[in-house]
């Protein structure tokens, strides 16, 4: 199981709690922790036991990478998800058409670097 924690909150004193930004946490899971359910993205929110929204910024997007099976790219959403889930079996010198964007060849390069 992999973790991107993405933190945009900052609060200065005077300000009002409504005014902060959203902080995410993406969890990007290799194997699947909602078995019952064949979507491969969820989006949470922090709630209390009524059911209250604590706040309307940020939460929780949970990504199962083995429900994913898109075999072609439509969406930008898509080309990530594809990227987190195949992204170490591709070869950095011949990329499939799907990865041929600026951000993509960036990401593959940082993976590289990491590998």
């Amino acid at each position: 199981m992999y973790f991107i924690n993405v933190r945009l909150s900052c609060r200065q004193t005077g300000q009002e709690y409504l005014e902060l930004r959203p902080t995410y946490s993406i969890w990007l899971l290799a194997d699947n922790l909602l078995v019952d359910n064949n979507d491969y993205v969820y989006q949470y929110k922090m709630r209390d036991e009524q059911g209250q929204t604590l706040t309307p910024h940020g939460g929780i997007w949970l990504l199962e990478l083995k429900k994913f099976n898109a075999n072609h790219v439509e969406t930008e959403d898509q080309r990530w998800l594809k990227f987190f889930k195949d992204g170490e079996r591709l070869n950095d010198q011949a990329l499939p058409d799907w990865m041929i964007t600026q951000e993509m060849k960036q990401a593959m390069s940082t993976l590289s670097t990491f590998s």
